[in-house]
């Protein structure tokens, strides 16, 4: 049974996924309070089932939210045989995902490609957008996007939507690939699609091989014999489904064929057919298991570049729960976390939000480490320059250690990153203010006794 965590496959992107390859299986997300299992056809939820009394007479729609709630680590896929029933449309349960249960921290880490350029719309978008369920406003925001590209900075001054709607819907279109990434204005060269591959009907089967090709197909399978993987060698991509599979099998039973030889006048090639047969045989037999096919999906690898992989996957795993424990306000937790991150992949988030708890852990010795947390911000910021959130923290240190010049300076920075870092906004304020203060001699004699009269917060 395959897991995965929600890092690497976020709910918009598998749902369109499992749509997208005609998945027929489960979807199952562990839960202390009983497992939440979705069964799909065609790519389509038919059926959802949860112990728990909350979800007691959910719909099938209502079960898929619950993919998209913070607390969810990892995700169970297993490709089995579903019972025929009348499948959900999952493009307005994306959307509504993505508006209730996705935080803004989360929208933003997850759509950081779309604030990078200006965005348009695909030719294909007008034939989906029923398929959506979107808001007057919602469509307003589409149809200026149609119009002319522009920037999310350009959307937001210009659409009664929040910044999260809009990032929301954004995303439940880019998932489609339903946008796309227009040049930067006076620039030329043609938009491209951004987002996962988007639903599409299935092109029609290709005509038989005329005679003359027969041979030359033959040839090509004989060379892809000498493969270990199944799929290879029967000429098949690593995501097809057992469908797929036996409809190739039967496609090369016929052209392979003794009878069929023998009527396109390749009766002295029967010999090395019914060789490469056995061995196209043997690859369906394989692939028949489910279990077998998605061994046999993952490409060959070093095992150096499996504990690699695995690795990688870990230390996001570990972030995702330190995330989860710093929103509980369990810092400790967090810190622990992040610090189990760090060690499995040092990149500049990991790294930052070790950092980060360190300080605020308040059963750590603020005084003691600031030293060591500022030097791990600093690294952090050079593993990745363009998060804001980085430079308020580091200002945030340097003013706790009265470093005022240089927490102004990365309070700056955060804001150029982020125009709406209102965090690093406030700081900058307080300083201008502060700096203010200390510049009027009567501020400094009369300072202490208004702040007597200062409103209680």
């Amino acid at each position: 049974m395959a897991w995965y965590p929600v890092t690497q496959v976020p709910p918009p992107l598998l749902l369109i996924h499992l749509l997208d390859s005609r998945f027929e299986g489960f979807l199952r997300v562990p839960d202390s309070r009983g497992d939440l299992t979705v069964h799909f056809r065609a790519g389509l939820p038919v059926r959802a089932e949860c112990p728990n009394p909350a979800l007691a007479g959910a719909s099938v729609g209502e079960h898929l939210l619950e993919l998209f709630a913070a607390s969810v680590e990892r995700i169970q896929i297993e490709p089995v045989t579903v019972p025929a029933g009348e499948g959900v449309n999952p493009l307005p349960w994306i959307r509504r995902g993505l508006r209730e249960r996705y935080d803004l921290l989360r929208l933003e880490a997850e759509t950081k490609e779309l604030t990078r350029c200006r965005i348009g719309v695909s030719p294909k978008l007008d034939s989906f957008l029923d398929h959506f369920e979107f808001t007057p406003p919602e469509l307003e925001l589409i149809r200026s996007i149609k119009a002319q590209p522009e920037t999310i900075t350009r959307l937001r001054s210009s659409s009664p939507l929040s910044f999260k709607e809009i990032l929301a819907l954004l995303y439940s279109l880019a998932s489609c690939r339903l946008l796309q990434a227009a040049p930067a204005e006076g620039g030329a060269g043609k938009c491209q699609e951004t987002g996962p591959r988007a639903v599409v009907e299935a092109p029609p089967a290709p005509p038989p091989p005329p005679e003359s090709e027969a041979l030359a197909e033959l040839r090509r399978l004989q060379a892809a014999l000498g493969d270990e993987n199944p799929f290879t060698r029967l000429g098949l991509p690593l995501t097809a489904n057992y469908d797929e599979i036996e409809a190739r099998f039967k496609e090369l039973a016929r052209l392979l064929h003794p009878d069929s030889l023998n009527r396109r006048g390749l009766g002295d090639h029967v010999d090395e057919a019914q060789a490469a047969f056995a061995r196209l045989t043997e690859a369906y037999d394989q692939l028949k298991d489910a279990t077998t096919r998605e061994k046999y999906r993952k490409p060959a690898q070093t095992r150096e570049e499996e504990a690699e992989v695995r690795r990688v996957l870990e230390a996001e795993v570990c972030y995702q729960k330190g995330i989860i424990h710093f929103r509980r306000k369990e810092y400790t937790l967090a810190e622990q976390m992040f610090f189990e991150a760090r060690q499995k992949n040092e990149d500049g988030s990991h790294l930052a939000m070790w950092a980060w708890l360190r300080y605020l852990n308040p059963e750590n010795d603020r005084i003691a480490v600031r030293e060591e947390v500022k030097a791990a911000l600093q690294k952090a910021i050079q593993l990745t320059p363009r998060e804001a959130d980085f430079y308020f923290y580091l200002g945030k240190v340097c003013l706790d250690m009265d470093q005022l010049a240089s927490a102004r300076q990365y309070f700056v920075k955060a804001v150029e990153i982020n125009a709406e870092h209102i965090e690093a906004a406030r700081e900058l304020r307080l300083l201008e203010r502060r700096a203010k203060n200390a510049a009027s001699p009567l501020a400094r004699t009369t300072g202490s006794f208004l702040n007597l009269f200062k409103k209680k917060e």
